[in-house]
């Protein structure tokens, strides 16, 4: 995404959390005027991952008043340093991102404020939650034979986990929770609803839906399981390691991605067959249990691709760049709505990945700097902002662990950085308003004489939602950024030209002895 606005976003993304059920949180959360009604919830199973919603009716409590600017809500299940999570207050066009701020919690629950919209002159408002889970299914049976027509998923999960840290008398205020839990096809084995909801599900449904009966203040864990078919492989990424390098000289943002990419399907059972598997792909059945291809989509200025793993270069691969922009003549009041559709960049692997296989590569591309940095408006020559995206995003993958470097030009410094959302760990070489020094990393590249400052960003259980631009302000000297690597490449040539000139100097070979001469009558 291009940097279109420097204005830095809010820091309203939070820690994701997993459905299963878990002991209550030992901390209480802060007391608010707010109580749900309403409850509407949906769980969508996609890939790796399954995204929740939870639809919130929220009803004002004269009696709090003073406390009816925010509305505190927990999330459990995947710690503090792990997923996704996104707040929305309002409905359709009117539905407006809210400020989330952690207020307490342990390490299996997180208790999270959220920053309503003023005004709230009236007793009603809506607020959405919506959560990434990655890893919250499990392959039933847990291996399969190569030459499997289909594999299985279970999904277990506490569907009062939206109800988490609300006292007796809030739960007991919800008078109506609905849970849908959706599925890739309609092939569901088998499915069993918990004591306190009933199941329904339309013939031919990919969809069940799950309707509380009785109080939710008198109810515990109330878990369901469906046990379904999935359709294709479950690819997952365990590690994404990103590089990326700005380059003022050249005009250049350079990535780099190392991916270890995993099949988080039923494991191999038996041994791997070439034959048999080139005959299903003849016949135009792969199977559902390997992973033959990844597409990543690129941004759209994409250039220079490359793909290769320990072996060497990989050429089953296909980059298909963005379509050059139209010639044909556009309004301007359509010229902003008018977007680039992004690169993509087909990996096909040496070898089909299985279930528990594993296969790691690296790819990398170009990108047009003057896309992503830009001069702060309004600021002294020299002060600078990126935005760097954090990740690829990969459709319904889960990525376990992700480590993001961000070299900056040598000189650097005055640096900031801003996260769209929580990070595990930041590094970078600054000062801290309180004078403490938040160490970083220095990298060293060709033609480097004092490295480049370099932003370490890590973050566990992302999604392809992670993949948003992280702001990082920066302010690189004018004469440092015209004269540094001149003068480098100067002070090289020099010392090697000087170097040149002394060893022309100094006689390597060897001399023959000088003849002693002696007059007539000297003594020997």
């Amino acid at each position: 995404m291009r940097l279109s606005l420097l204005s830095v976003p809010l820091l309203g993304a939070a820690l994701a959390a997993a459905l299963a059920p878990s002991a209550a949180p030992a901390a209480p959360p802060p007391s608010t005027a707010w109580s749900p009604s309403v409850l509407s919830s949906s769980i969508e199973l996609v890939g790796s991952l399954a995204r929740s919603t939870a639809a919130y009716t929220l009803r004002k409590d004269r009696t709090h008043a003073d406390q009816a600017d925010s509305w505190v809500v927990g999330v459990k299940g995947a710690g503090r340093n792990g997923g996704f999570v996104e707040a929305t207050e309002g409905k359709g066009s009117a539905r407006r991102k809210i400020e989330l701020v952690e207020v307490g919690g342990d390490d299996d629950t997180t208790f999270y404020q959220l920053a309503l919209i003023p005004p709230h002159s009236s007793d009603m408002t809506y607020v959405t939650l919506s959560v990434d889970l990655p890893h919250a299914t499990r392959p039933e049976p847990a291996s399969m034979p190569q030459n499997a027509d289909a594999i299985y998923m279970l999904f277990e999960g506490d569907l009062l986990a939206p109800l988490t840290g609300l006292s007796p008398e809030q739960r007991a205020k919800v008078t109506d929770i609905k849970v849908r839990v959706k599925t890739p096809t309609p092939r569901i084995v088998s499915a069993k609803a918990p004591d306190g909801f009933v199941m329904h599900q339309q013939a031919g449904s990919a969809t069940l839906v799950f309707t509380l009966q009785g109080d939710a203040a008198s109810l515990g864990p109330q878990v369901a399981r469906v046990h379904y078919q999935q359709p294709e492989a479950i690819a997952s990424i365990r590690s994404l390691e990103r590089v990326v390098e700005l380059s003022h000289w050249g005009a250049n943002l350079a990535v780099q991605d190392s991916i270890d990419l995993f099949n988080a399907g039923p494991k191999l059972l038996g041994q791997f067959a070439r034959i048999d598997y080139q005959k299903a792909i003849m016949h135009r059945r792969q199977g559902v249990t390997a992973v033959s291809s990844l597409a990543l989509q690129l941004p759209p200025s994409t250039h220079n691709p490359y793909y290769y793993d320990v072996v060497g270069n990989v050429s089953t691969s296909r980059f298909r760049p963005s379509p050059s922009t139209s010639n044909k003549a556009v309004l301007p009041s359509h010229a902003n709505k008018k977007r680039r559709e992004p690169a993509v960049l087909e990996l096909q692997p040496r070898y089909p990945i299985l279930g528990g296989w594993n296969y790691s590569f690296t790819i990398g591309y170009d990108l047009p700097l003057a896309e992503y940095v830009k001069m702060r408006s309004g600021a002294k020559k020299g002060q600078y902002v990126a935005a760097v995206p954090f990740l690829t995003p990969v459709k319904d993958v889960a990525v376990d662990n992700v480590r993001v470097e961000v070299r900056l030009p040598e000189g650097a410094r005055d640096i900031a950085v801003h996260a769209p959302f929580p990070l595990t760990s930041l590094s970078f070489p600054s000062s801290a308003s309180d004078g403490s020094k938040n160490e970083g990393t220095v990298a060293w590249t060709y033609l480097d004489s004092t490295g480049r400052p370099t932003v370490v960003m890590t973050k566990r259980a992302c999604s392809d939602r992670h993949g948003q631009d992280v702001l990082i302000e920066y302010t690189l000297p004018p004469l440092a950024d015209a004269f540094q690597k001149p003068l480098a490449c100067a002070t090289v040539l020099f010392a090697l030209f000087v170097a040149i000139i002394m060893a022309k100097r100094v006689s390597c070979g060897i001399k023959a002895p000088k003849e002693v001469t002696r007059t007539v009558g000297e003594k020997k």
